[in-house]
């Protein structure tokens, strides 16, 4: 199993970058590959996916999820 984990702070334009990149990787299928910095994976795309999104808010702390999960 090969675990990739990443958070950091984006600008709300960069995050919709980051977006399009999944986006365009499901889009073209093949490999989906997530990098940063000396970290990277490359995850085989299938043509079924489940998207799973969901919000919460806590006062002022706003979380929006997206997930989209597979088997390969």
């Amino acid at each position: 199993m090969t675990n990739f984990k990443h958070e950091e702070y984006l600008s709300r334009q960069r995050a919709a970058e980051r977006l399009v990149d999944i986006a365009y990787s499901l889009t073209a299928g093949g490999t989906l590959e997530l990098r940063t910095g000396g970290d990277q994976v490359k995850v085989p795309v299938v043509d079924q996916v489940l998207l799973t999104r969901e919000s919460r808010t806590d006062g002022d702390r706003v979380d929006v999820e997206v997930r989209l999960r597979w088997s390969a």
